[in-house]
């Protein structure tokens, strides 16, 4: 059986998307704010002092979802999609699979007892984030805008690869997603004020915070988007695409070799 004809072979520059994360009052939401063209899409309230444009309080997952939707299909002039924050967009979506969303009559209804109980709810919760939205997102991202997830910050057991269990600073996102969620970003900052009282982000994992990033980062950064996104340009492939040019020329063009001297110096 023959291979599918597209093969990808080259690296290639995407927005970015990635989860910040940290204590309330570490200054997430600001951060946000000064990202390029941003929109918040706001889930928990949280935004009202902000300059800058953003979206109602949603309250319910059907009115997160008719924006996500909107900003999916383009045409909107912005540059980056905020979401503050991720773990409350989720709260949204388990009130929905839970069939509650904001209806008081039925507070009494769990996910666990939803969908025919025993708990498939769980399941159905997952299905929306595995076939809806992460796929939405990367939609919004393979438009060119990038989307940052912002959540709080909670302790969780992480097991290393030695099989070492230790407690850590996490994003504070449901315990069967929150692997998932770390998986499809490509960065995840952990944010903090620091001794000096600079607030910063962790980019590279730690014994004290879950971290990580696509992009070579091993420094902390100051908490703010020009920082984060210098650091990203470096790591693109179009300086080290023009290198491998400069010394695939030098090999198949004789007369371009100087003894002694290296081409990709």
């Amino acid at each position: 059986m023959p291979l599918p004809t597209e093969v990808l072979n080259q690296a290639h520059v995407r927005a970015p998307k990635g989860i910040v994360y940290g204590p309330p009052g570490v200054g997430k939401t600001t951060f946000g704010a000064n990202t390029h063209k941003p929109l918040i899409v706001d889930c928990e309230n949280g935004a009202a002092h902000m300059r800058c444009d953003r979206t109602p309080y949603l309250s319910s997952w059907p009115a997160i979802r008719s924006w996500l939707d909107a900003l999916a299909a383009g045409d909107h002039g912005y540059g980056t999609v905020v979401v503050d924050s991720v773990d409350w967009l989720l709260r949204r979506l388990e009130e929905h699979v839970s069939g509650v969303d904001g209806d008081e009559r039925k507070m009494s209804q769990t996910m666990n007892r939803s969908h025919g109980g025993y708990g498939n709810g769980k399941q159905v919760l997952k299905n929306y984030v595995y076939q809806y939205l992460l796929p939405m997102l990367d939609r919004i991202v393979n438009s060119g805008v990038a989307v940052v997830l912002l959540a709080h910050s909670a302790r969780h057991e992480v097991t290393s690869i030695d099989g070492v269990t230790v407690e850590k600073s996490s994003p504070d996102i449901h315990a069967d997603l929150v692997n998932t969620m770390i998986e499809w970003s490509d960065f995840v900052a952990a944010a903090r004020i620091n001794v000096n009282g600079v607030r910063e982000m962790i980019l590279c994992e730690s014994p004290q915070q879950l971290a990580k990033n696509r992009y070579g980062i091993t420094a902390p950064l100051v908490l703010d988007w020009g920082a984060l996104m210098g650091e990203i340009v470096k790591s693109q492939p179009a300086a080290q695409q023009q290198t491998d040019t400069v010394a695939a020329a030098a090999e198949t063009n004789p007369e371009t070799q100087t003894e002694g001297v290296n081409p990709n110096a």
